[in-house]
C-alpha cells in the first residue's frame, strides 16, 4: 500500500527542499543592527547591614535585600530572582538606594511579577533567545532608525544569523525576534537581546549561543524588519 506523506515542515521547489518555516522576505525592510545582550540576574538575598532592600515606587519594601553590588547588577538588568520569585524594573525616583556605576540604576524601584523571567514595556512576559529590547522611540536620546522612525511594539526582525542556531534546550532558533521591551540604552538600531536567566555577566556570556552578539557599534549585521 502506497501512502502519501504530508511533510510539513518542508516544501519542494526546483531548487531543492526550502523550510516552510522560512520567512518570506519579499516585503521586509532590510536594516542593519548591531547587538548586546541582558538576563534575569539570579542573585541570593543578604542580611548584611550594608544590603540594600528591594523597594516599589511607594519606596514600600518588597522583597529581600541585596549586597549594594548585587543589587546594582540587578538593577543594570532590570529584573532580578531571589529565593524563585522575580522583581521587575519600575523606574527611577529619589532618593538614590545605592552607589551604582551611573546614576539612573542607583534609584531603580520595583514591581513583582508572577512571569518566570520578567516582563517588557507593556507588562508582557519575556521569552529567552527571542525578545528584544528595541528603540521604539519613547526613552530618552532616541534615535530614529527604520525610514525616519521606529520599530514598533511587537516588530518581528529575522536575523539570518540566528537561523539554525542551537539553543540551551536543543531546538534549533527559526531566526525570529520580537521587539517587545526597552533599555535607556538602547537606542538606534542596537538591539538588546534577553538570554534568560544568569548568575552574573560571566554565566550569560556562556549560555549567550548567538555570534552576532559583538557588544560593539562597530559589529553591525544584515537583518530584516518582517512586515
Amino acid at each position: 500500500m502506497i501512502r502519501l506523506l504530508l511533510l510539513t515542515s518542508f516544501i519542494v521547489s526546483l531548487s531543492g527542499l526550502v523550510y516552510a518555516d522560512e520567512p518570506d522576505l519579499s516585503s521586509a525592510k532590510k536594516i542593519e543592527i548591531w547587538a548586546t545582550m541582558y538576563y534575569l540576574f539570579e542573585a541570593q538575598a543578604s542580611s548584611d547591614s550594608s544590603a540594600v532592600p528591594l523597594r516599589n515606587f511607594e519606596d514600600k519594601v518588597i522583597g529581600p535585600s541585596l549586597t549594594p553590588r548585587k543589587w546594582c547588577l540587578a538593577a543594570i538588568e532590570g529584573s532580578v530572582r531571589v529565593s524563585g520569585k522575580v522583581y521587575n524594573y519600575a523606574g527611577t525616583k529619589d532618593p538614590r538606594q545605592a552607589d551604582c556605576s551611573h546614576d539612573p540604576s542607583e534609584r531603580v524601584r520595583w514591581t513583582k511579577t508572577n512571569r518566570p523571567y520578567g516582563v517588557g514595556s507593556k507588562s508582557n512576559p519575556l521569552i529567552p533567545f527571542k525578545s528584544l529590547a528595541c528603540d521604539l522611540g519613547t526613552v530618552a536620546n532616541s534615535k530614529p532608525w527604520v525610514d525616519g522612525g521606529y520599530a514598533k511594539f511587537g516588530q518581528r526582525i529575522y536575523i539570518p544569523a540566528a537561523k539554525d542556531v542551537i539553543l540551551p534546550d536543543g531546538t534549533k532558533h527559526d531566526g525570529i525576534f520580537t521587539c517587545d521591551d526597552i533599555g535607556g540604552k538602547i537606542t538606534g538600531n542596537h538591539i538588546d537581546v534577553f538570554i534568560g536567566s544568569a548568575t552574573g555577566l560571566r554565566a550569560a556570556l556562556n549560555s549567550n549561543p548567538f555570534d552576532f552578539i559583538k557588544s560593539s557599534p562597530g559589529e553591525t549585521f544584515d537583518s530584516y524588519l518582517l512586515p
